[in-house]
């Protein structure tokens, strides 16, 4: 089956606020303020991280002028926060909208981490650090002493996507923390909650 005409079932955690707009019929986009607001006197460092990944998410999916940063959405809903005055929105989206990374991928490029391919790749740039005197990864990208160090954890960050065309070509990893960005939440998204899964009904495996 093309690509255009497969969805998947992810969920997403909104204040109910955007939640109930959505339902209404407004698409709700993400803004640059919402994660300094999230993240307050260290956002700095941060916004690097979100910055880099709008720069190479929208050369996988096109992003519309009004998003400046990407929606978080997992694939299982176990990955969902529940807070007071948010909602668990259950969504069928088109695999063509998304963009899949693994969360714990996201979670080292947003604390300057490198992304191995394998935890060897990994454990081989650890072991290039040491020989540095290196102890945090971070300081290679924050400091202009490793520039060669920098550009390699940088590059490594490109890893993020690594499974986006394994899913979008036709398969899923069998991977506990895979997440999805999106641009927006459109209305005709948001799925019954007693709806079957959009994997069985569009046969997304």
């Amino acid at each position: 089956m093309d690509c255009k005409d497969r969805y998947i079932e992810l969920y997403s955690v909104q204040p109910e606020k955007i939640a109930d707009s959505i339902r209404q019929g407004h698409c709700h986009y993400a803004k640059m303020k919402y994660i300094e607001d999230k993240y307050g006197d260290v956002k700095g460092v941060f916004l690097n991280a979100y910055h880099w990944y709008v720069r190479q998410a929208s050369a996988i999916v096109e992003r519309p002028e009004q998003a400046e940063s990407g929606i978080w959405t997992f694939v299982n809903k176990r990955y969902t926060e529940q807070h007071p005055g948010y909602q668990v929105m259950k969504l069928h989206v088109p695999v063509e909208e998304a963009v899949f990374f693994r969360m714990s991928d996201w979670n080292k490029v947003l604390n300057l981490r490198y992304v191995g391919r394998t935890k060897e790749e990994e454990n081989n740039f650890s072991e290039k650090l040491e020989k540095y005197g290196v102890s945090y990864e971070g300081d290679v990208y924050q400091t202009s002493f490793y520039p060669q160090l920098k550009r390699e954890l940088t590059e490594s960050w490109m890893n993020l996507f690594r499974f986006d065309h394994e899913i979008k070509a036709g398969g899923r990893p069998k991977l506990e923390d895979l997440q999805a960005g999106l641009w927006c939440i459109k209305k005709e998204w948001v799925a019954d909650e007693n709806e079957g899964s959009a994997d069985e009904k569009k046969g997304f495996h």
